[in-house]
C-alpha cells in the first residue's frame, strides 16, 4: 500500500529512520526554514516540528520527499532500493494510471470556514528563507484548476505567498497549464476558480510536480504511483475536487483584473528567484482542514530537495525517457541527477550511427519535460548513467573539444540563474549538448582506447575468482 496520508507517512519514515521529531518550540520566522534547509543539504531526514511559536496545537512537516529514499517510502518501495530501481518502478507505474474514486465525506473537511471568517494567518506559514518576499503557505501542495473550454482538470505545484487574511500572490508562468487556463478566463473576463491542497497524500504532491503532457490527469498518475485509487471529495464552494486526506484546502478565485507584488523566493535551481514583481492574485473564499492540521512545507534551494527529486530526477527523467522511447532511440538509461537542479539531463545510448547525440537533443529539448533544461550529456552503453563519477570520467575523456560540443539558441527558462534579467524577461536562452561517445568509424583495436577498469581489462574467469574470494582477502 502506497497511498499514505501524512499521518501514516510520518510514522513510516520514523520506522525507516528518515524522520526527526522536534519537540522544543521553534520559530516560524526562518528558524524552521533554516533547519529544513540544512537537513536537505545534508541529505538528512525529514523533520516534524511539534511546537511552533505563536501557533499552539499546530505542526509543520518539512522536507517530506527531499530524498529518493523517502520518495520510495511514499510509493511503498523498499528505501534501500537503488536509484535505478526506484526510477524504473516510478516510470512503470506512471504508464499504468488508475482513476480516482469520489467520497462523500473526508478528513480534510472536518473544519470549514467561509467568507469573512476566512483567515489565512491562522496557519503557521513559515518565512522559508531569509530574504523571501513574504510568508509562503504553499510550497508542498498543488493548485487545482479546470479548463473552461474542455473541462480538463490540472494539478500544478506553483508557489503561493500570503498577503493578508484572504489574499495570496503567486507566480503562474504563461507556459504552464494553469497559465494557459488563466489566459482563457481572462479573455472571458472572468476570475479562475481554484482549490489548493496543502499536504495531500505524498504521491499526489509528487504527481503534481511532474511535468506531464497536457490533458493527462495527475490524479490518475497518482493512483498509478500508489497502485490504488486516490480518494477525492468535492470542494465546498467551487466545482473542483481535492484529495480527501489533504491537511488543508483553500478554495477561491484567481482574479483576472488585478495583480499583486510577489517574490522573491529561494527556488529549486539553488538560487533566489528573480526580483519582486506583479503576479497572480488568489482570493480565498473558503478554508477546510483536518483536526490538528499539519502544515507541510518544502524548502527549495541548493540540492537536494523536493524540486530536484520530484520535478527533476523522477519527473523530467520519466518524461524524457518516454519521449526517447516513443521515437525509437536505443537508449540504455536516462538520469536527471538532483545536483543538476533539473537543468542537466544524462542519456545513455547504444550508438548505432554518428550524430545520434544531435537527434537525441532535438527530442529531449523538444519534449515538454526536457524543454526547461539547459544541458544534455550523451554517453554510450559502456557508461552507467546513474553513476555520476563514471559520467564525469566519460565527459572528461570522450567529449571532443570541438566535434563533441554543440550549442544553439532556444527558449530561456525565466528561473535559469545564469540568464540576465533581460534574457529572462524576453525568454532568450540556449542549450548545450556534450557528446561523450566514440565515433562509430573508429577502429576498435587501433583507435578506441581500452578502458582500464576491473570489468574491462581482466579475464572474466579472474574477475569471478576475485569477486568470489573478496571477503577471503579481508575486504568488507
Amino acid at each position: 500500500m502506497a497511498l499514505l496520508d501524512n499521518r501514516q507517512f510520518t510514522k513510516a519514515l520514523k520506522q525507516t529512520g528518515d524522520l526527526v521529531e522536534v519537540n522544543r518550540e521553534v520559530d516560524w520566522d526562518c528558524e524552521i526554514g533554516a533547519i529544513v534547509r540544512r537537513a536537505c543539504e545534508m541529505e538528512g531526514p525529514a523533520t516534524l516540528f511539534n511546537s511552533i511559536r505563536d501557533y499552539p496545537g499546530h505542526r509543520i512537516f518539512g522536507g517530506p520527499v527531499s530524498t529518493l529514499r523517502r520518495a520510495a517510502v511514499a510509493m511503498g518501495i523498499q528505501p534501500t532500493a537503488s536509484t535505478k530501481e526506484i526510477f524504473d518502478q516510478f516510470y512503470q507505474r506512471m504508464q499504468n494510471p488508475i482513476p480516482p474514486v469520489l467520497v462523500a465525506e473526508a478528513p480534510c473537511q472536518e473544519n470549514v470556514v467561509v467568507g469573512d471568517a476566512v483567515d489565512l494567518t491562522m496557519f503557521p506559514a513559515p518565512m522559508v528563507h531569509d530574504g523571501d518576499g513574504g510568508r509562503y503557505l504553499c510550497t508542498w501542495h498543488f493548485v487545482v484548476t479546470k479548463d473552461p473550454e474542455t473541462g480538463w482538470v490540472n494539478w500544478g505545484m506553483y508557489r503561493v505567498m500570503v498577503h493578508n487574511e484572504r489574499h495570496m500572490g503567486g507566480i503562474i508562468l504563461a507556459t504552464s497549464d494553469a497559465g494557459k487556463m488563466k489566459l482563457k478566463y481572462e479573455r472571458m473576463g472572468k476570475p479562475m476558480p481554484f482549490a489548493i491542497a496543502i499536504g495531500p497524500e505524498p504521491v499526489c504532491a509528487i504527481s503534481a510536480a511532474v511535468p506531464l503532457p497536457a490533458n493527462i490527469d495527475e490524479v490518475d498518475v497518482a493512483g498509478g504511483l500508489a497502485q490504488e485509487p486516490v480518494r477525492l471529495v468535492r470542494c465546498k464552494t467551487v466545482d473542483l475536487e481535492v484529495p480527501a486526506n489533504s491537511e488543508i484546502v483553500l478554495e477561491g478565485e484567481i482574479l483576472h483584473d488585478v495583480e499583486v507584488e510577489e517574490g522573491p523566493f529561494g527556488e529549486y535551481t539553488g538560487y533566489r528567484s528573480g526580483p519582486r514583481a506583479p503576479r497572480a492574485v488568489y482570493r480565498v473564499n473558503c478554508i477546510t482542514w483536518r483536526n490538528n492540521p499539519i502544515t507541510v512545507i518544502s524548502n527549495m534551494g541548493m540540492p537536494v530537495d523536493e524540486g530536484q527529486i520530484c520535478y527533476g530526477t523522477l519527473g523530467v527523467g520519466s518524461g524524457v525517457r518516454q519521449a526517447l522511447e516513443a521515437a525509437g532511440i536505443p537508449i540504455t538509461g536516462v538520469f536527471v541527477p538532483p545536483y543538476g537542479a533539473g537543468n542537466l539531463i544524462i542519456v545513455g545510448t547504444r550508438k548505432p550511427y554518428n550524430h545520434i547525440a544531435t537527434q537525441i537533443s532535438q527530442i529531449v529539448f523538444g519534449s515538454r519535460a526536457g524543454m526547461p533544461a539547459n544541458f544534455l550529456i550523451v554517453v554510450d552503453d559502456t557508461t552507467d548513467v546513474y553513476n555520476i563519477g563514471k559520467v564525469l570520467h566519460a565527459l572528461a575523456t570522450k567529449c571532443h573539444w570541438r566535434d563533441g560540443v554543440m550549442t544553439f539558441p532556444a527558449w530561456g527558462n525565466p528561473l535559469a540563474p545564469f540568464l540576465s534579467l533581460r534574457e529572462r524577461a524576453t525568454g532568450r536562452g540556449g542549450r548545450i549538448v556534450l557528446d561523450c561517445t566514440w565515433p562509430v568509424e573508429w577502429d576498435p583495436e587501433a583507435e578506441k582506447p581500452v578502458k582500464s577498469s576491473f570489468a574491462d581489462i581482466y579475464p572474466k574467469e579472474l574477475q569471478e575468482k576475485v569477486l568470489r574470494d573478496w571477503h577471503v582477502y579481508g575486504f568488507e
